[in-house]
Formats: C-alpha cells, sequence, structure tokens
C-alpha cells in the first residue's frame, strides 16, 4: 500500500506542475500513468490488510467496514479538491481553471501522502490457524 500510495502522490505532484494552459497531452501522459500505476497498487492491497487484521469471525464486519471508508474517503477527497478548485480558479477561461486545477491536484497529491503515511502503521498480520484432527480450527492467532 504505501509503494502505490507513494507512486499516486508522484504521479499527481507531477500532474500538478506541469499543468499549465498550453500544455499538450502527450506531455501529462507519464504521470497520469505513474498515479494510476500507484492506485492500482494500493487499491487491492486494503482490502487484504483489512480482512488481514481481523478472526475469520469478524471478516464480513471488517469487510462492510472497510468498502464503506473507501466511498466515504473518495467522496470526502473528491469535496476537498472541489472546494479549492473553487477557492482559487473557475471554468471562464483556460487560465483561470489552472488557477483552481493545480492547487487542487496538490490537495490531492497531500492527501494521497497522508493516506501513505497511515498505510505505514496498517502493518503486515498473519494468522495461524492450529486445527483438530476433523478441520476444526481451535485457535487463531494474528502475528505482526
Amino acid at each position: 500500500m504505501v509503494v502505490g500510495m507513494t507512486l499516486q502522490v508522484a504521479g499527481l505532484a507531477w500532474f500538478a506542475r506541469l499543468a499549465t494552459a498550453g500544455v499538450g497531452y502527450g506531455a501529462l501522459i507519464p504521470a497520469l500513468v505513474l498515479a494510476g500505476v500507484g492506485i492500482s497498487m494500493a487499491l487491492p492491497a486494503t482490502p487484504a490488510a483489512a480482512l488481514g487484521a481481523v478472526s475469520p469471525a469478524d471478516l464480513g464486519k471488517a469487510s462492510g467496514a472497510n468498502s464503506t471508508m473507501q466511498r466515504c474517503g473518495g467522496v470526502l477527497g473528491v469535496a476537498i479538491a472541489s472546494a479549492v478548485f473553487a477557492a482559487n480558479g473557475h471554468l471562464g477561461s483556460p487560465a483561470s481553471f489552472t488557477a483552481g486545477f493545480r492547487p487542487a491536484l496538490a490537495i490531492a497529491a497531500a492527501l494521497s501522502l497522508l493516506g501513505a503515511a497511515s498505510a505505514l502503521g496498517a502493518g503486515r498480520h498473519q494468522r495461524l490457524v492450529v486445527r483438530a484432527d476433523h478441520g476444526q480450527a481451535l485457535a487463531t492467532i494474528t502475528v505482526n
């Protein structure tokens, strides 16, 4: 997760730096690919980390909480970036659009950096299940 989020930070920050009224689409492709690869690495790792940290009895609750938090985080991120855009620019001209777009992307990169920092705290958990002869789990131990 940390590597993916860090790549997303780098891609978004690079995009924000390149974004000007006269930039060509080709110049933006590497930054977009970098951000896309980063989020593609982070998104599947998040549920794995959330579900790997709980006992089998709590998998449903952990899955629901993870899904809810992803949706709420996405909505909050869009709202913050939109507010930053509105405070700094508008859609009236290319220059005014860029004036709002660049800080909005910078905030998105900062939020991704916050996500990378929080992923450091997720750690790696490994579940060890001790089974009896009939396949019943006698104990589940989570090892950090």
